[in-house]
């Protein structure tokens, strides 16, 4: 092997290859950002994920209402045919 083939089986070791999920994740937090009123975040592949710079959070990572009682947020598709 030569000093060139090295170097590229070296950067192709260092390449931090990541799934299709982290992307799409990395892109809710950025809508995220841009929209910290919103508790839930529908990424860009029709995936809802907690608002990172939301601010108030269950034990599991849920959104909670930032008004006591602090209850928790309902997911977007989680819909029970009641208003609340």
């Amino acid at each position: 092997m030569n000093y060139y083939q090295n170097l590229q089986e070296q950067e192709h070791n260092d390449f931090n290859y990541t799934s299709e999920a982290d992307w799409d994740k990395e892109d809710a937090r950025i809508i995220g950002e841009q929209n910290t009123n919103y508790p839930w975040i529908c990424s860009g592949r029709d995936v809802w994920y907690p608002n990172p710079y939301w601010g108030k959070y269950d034990q599991s990572g849920n959104p909670l209402r930032k008004e006591y009682p602090f209850a928790n947020v309902p997911h977007p598709e989680s819909y029970d045919g009641e208003e609340s």
